[in-house]
């Protein structure tokens, strides 16, 4: 007969939401949010003028040859492309750029309106962490 390894039950999903939400918790606290509201919490921390849109970040990459792109929703307003925006972590201001595109589902779009996801393409680079809120800035 042969030799025959135990086969492993696959872990339960249940325990690895748990455990993916005590590492977020601790990245958060770290980074001086509460951990218990997480993004949502990120988001109304930031108050909303009239007119304004605001992006929350939930994950950001680097393409190279094209830039810094910032995954996330639209929270209020509409982001279009060419707009100038600014990132807000808590209420402080890390950077500012400019939305050089947006993708939803692999597809191109000229702008993300609200509770859509989406992928907004900035350029320059800006200091950019999940949490961080993406506000455009009023125009004169």
């Amino acid at each position: 007969m042969g030799w025959f390894g135990k086969k492993k039950d696959p872990q339960d999903a249940n325990e690895m939401l748990r455990q993916y939400n005590a590492q977020e918790a601790e990245r958060l606290a770290a980074a001086g949010i509460a951990p218990s509201a997480g993004i949502a919490s990120a988001a109304s921390t930031v108050s909303t003028g009239i007119g304004t849109s605001e992006f929350v970040v939930e994950d950001v990459f680097t393409i190279t040859g094209r830039g810094q792109v910032a995954t996330g929703r639209t929270t209020t307003g509409t982001m279009r492309v060419g707009d100038r925006v600014v990132v807000l972590r808590g209420a402080t201001q890390t950077g500012a750029s400019t939305i050089t595109g947006i993708e939803m589902f692999r597809k191109k779009a000229s702008e993300a309106p609200v509770g859509i996801a989406a992928g907004l393409l900035l350029k320059p680079s800006a200091d950019l962490a999940r949490g961080d809120v993406i506000r455009v800035t009023p125009t004169a």
